[in-house]
Formats: structure tokens, sequence, C-alpha cells
């Protein structure tokens, strides 16, 4: 699966990794499974790794369209969501500048930062090291930027 995403709990986090070509659908399907997702609590902050994304397919109707119904499914919650959006190459950086310009066009809770790497997202969020061992082993250290940066 293109999208894959776990609860980092009791962080509480999401953590979401995408690789290869994502579609639509595969946007939808995912966002659909995690907020279905009973250990989904209002207020979880999410990280969308996307230094794996290649290409996607997703046009600006479906993006706006999609983006709505996030904001609408934090509203209906009550609890605001920071989304951090990781990112290293232009299709995954369009991308997520789309989804960040049209989340702000949106009366909503769920606020988007678009980062380079993990360090940064530890920083804001100030985490405790048991908790930054929830996080994949490659998700952990600056190494992992200057790997995957060079790979």
């Amino acid at each position: 699966m293109p999208i894959e995403s776990q609860l980092l709990t009791p962080a509480p986090l999401v953590y979401s990794r995408f690789t290869g070509s994502v579609t639509f659908e595969d946007f939808t399907t995912s966002s659909q499974a995690l907020h279905a997702n009973p250990d989904f609590t209002p207020g979880m902050h999410m990280i969308l790794d996307m230094l794996n994304l290649e290409d996607f397919d997703v046009g600006f109707d479906e993006m706006k369209a999609f983006t709505a119904g996030i904001q609408q499914r934090h509203r209906e919650r009550g609890e605001h969501v920071h989304i951090f959006i990781v990112c290293n190459n232009d299709q995954s950086i369009w991308l997520a500048e789309m989804f960040r310009s049209l989340s702000e066009l949106e009366d909503g809770i769920a606020s988007v930062d678009i980062v380079q790497g993990f360090p940064d997202i530890l920083a804001i969020l100030d985490l405790p090291r048991r908790t930054i061992d929830l996080f994949p082993e490659d998700c952990r250290s600056e190494a992992h930027l200057l790997n995957r940066l060079s790979s």
C-alpha cells in the first residue's frame, strides 16, 4: 500500500509513510481507515512522511474536496491538530504546498507545517526520548536526514 499509517501510542501521534506513486483513492482510503480507528483520538498530531513519494495522481479539485473533508472531521472532533509534512523533492513539495494552501482556505482547526526532516518535528513537539523511540528507526536522528537526502 502506498500510504501506511500507524498510531504511535501513547504519544499520541499518527505517523504515515508515503511510498512510490499515490492516487487520490489511496488518500481517501488511508484517511477513512485512520479516522475510523477507535484508537485515533481528537487532537492527535499527524506526521506525513513523503520522503519516498515518487509521484501522485491527485487533481486540484480532488485535493480541495479532500482537504475540506479533513477540516470538517477535525471540527466535528473539536480538537486542534497539527499536521507535519516531511518532504524533500519536487513532487512531494508540490503536493504538500497544495494541501497546506487549501487547508488555509478552509475554516478549520488543523494547521499544516512543511518540514525537511524529522529533527524539525521532534524539536517543535519537544518529545521525550521514550516517545521518539516510537518512531520508525530511520526517523530518529539527523543521520536519517543525511542518508535520505543522499540517496
